[in-house]
């Protein structure tokens, strides 16, 4: 397959970027909850880390694997952990009513840390913030779900079990389930709308931010199959051998922090403490509105120890055998994709975009609605 590989300059997009689009408009979605037994065979890695028990040990642990002298994640490891069970994964799947244009196209959107499935569906002004709307007002099915140890999904071990390679098979796991149009038959119905929708999609795109992007790109180095499209947002790979660098996060111990809403974590999951620090990370001065920032501290979710562990460790090969088309999607002060594009050798076309007045996190951002129109004009345009 070629690969052309190209910034988006072209006059459409940019005017797309720059309006208000009319796909966000109020959407009469068909959505059903799911609680989705999903099996999972994979190989973890044990890490010689601090323990993460109060929020005294949180900020520990930020500072004792940023300053580290051996900065390789790979020195760190004590050994292997197999994981072989099977995790309940919380999802929402939605359709367009009366069997939209593209409703055989499903859409499985992974959220980044931080967050669990909200990100995509925000319940805030939704004719302007959800991409969940936007991506059923132009007749695709789109599947969302809260990863590993995120909003109602299991919560299990924090250092051996959450981490990159069990939340890939996660992935593949749900993927498979809806392809085979097994998903709804294998699930526990928590609640519906609409009369439970029947889903056997022909084609699947598999949509990312930040660390649900790395997922996918994990995901797709491994099994090819697994998409016949990816949307990539707010993701850049710089540096694969170390951690991120956490030492200006504010992380707070999960339960400690807010014993109502994180009561049921346990030891090893910390939480971003503070709106500022929320800031900091996910928006852009002037990209915002404050009751944005509001809501995304809100719906807030823990992330674990093995996340970060885990992402120096990852296998990240080459995509060899996924060859549809990808995009690469950030906010506008971002800029350095080539580590990315070397996965995607064999992809039809690798276009990359920079959306204006946009922070890092899309959908919170108030050219949400815009991004949304350059994303789904994107797919439409390679058949998808």
């Amino acid at each position: 397959m070629s690969n052309i590989r190209s910034i988006v300059s072209f006059s459409a997009l940019l005017a797309l970027s720059q309006a208000g689009s009319s796909a966000a408009a109020t959407v009469t979605k068909q959505c059903v909850q799911l609680e989705v037994p999903v099996p999972v065979v994979a190989t973890n890695r044990r890490y010689s880390m601090p323990r993460v028990e109060s929020t005294i040990d949180a900020i520990d642990w930020t500072v004792t694997v940023t300053t580290w002298s051996t900065p390789s994640a790979m020195d760190r490891v004590t050994g292997l952990y197999p994981v072989n069970s099977t995790f309940r994964i919380n999802a929402q799947l939605c359709v367009p009513p009366r069997n939209g244009a593209k409703s055989d196209i499903l859409q499985i959107a992974t959220p980044g840390l931080g967050f669990d499935k909200r990100y995509w569906d925000v319940e805030l002004k939704p004719e302007e913030y959800s991409y969940v709307d936007a991506a059923v007002s132009k007749g695709y099915s789109i599947l969302t779900y809260d990863r590993l140890g995120t909003g109602k999904s299991q919560k299990p071990d924090a250092y051996d079990v959450v981490q990159i390679p069990t939340e890939v098979e996660i992935l593949a796991g749900l993927t498979n389930l809806a392809r085979s149009g097994k998903l709804i038959s294998s699930s526990k119905v928590l609640g519906s709308t609409h009369p439970v929708p029947k889903l056997q999609p022909s084609k699947v795109v598999q949509v990312g931010h930040a660390y649900g992007a790395y997922l996918i790109t994990v995901a797709l180095g491994k099994y090819g199959r697994l998409a016949d499209g990816a949307v990539l947002t707010g993701f850049l790979l710089t540096n694969l051998t170390r951690m991120l660098d956490v030492l200006n996060y504010d992380h707070a111990f999960a339960r400690q922090h807010d014993p109502v809403r994180f009561g049921e974590y346990t030891s090893g999951y910390f939480v971003l403490e503070t709106e500022s620090c929320l800031q900091k990370l996910f928006l852009r001065k002037g990209a915002f509105e404050p009751a944005l920032l509001a809501y995304t501290e809100r719906i807030k979710q823990p992330e674990a120890v093995g996340e970060y562990a885990s992402e120096g460790t990852s296998p990240l090969t080459p995509a060899a055998e996924f060859e549809g088309p990808v995009l690469l999607f950030n906010g506008e002060n971002v800029y350095d994709e080539d580590a990315t594009r070397n996965v995607f050798q064999h992809a039809v076309n690798v276009t990359s975009y920079l959306q204006p007045n946009t922070g890092h996190a899309l959908t919170v951002a108030t050219n949400a609605s815009a991004g949304y129109e350059v994303i789904l004009q994107y797919l439409d345009s390679h058949g998808l």
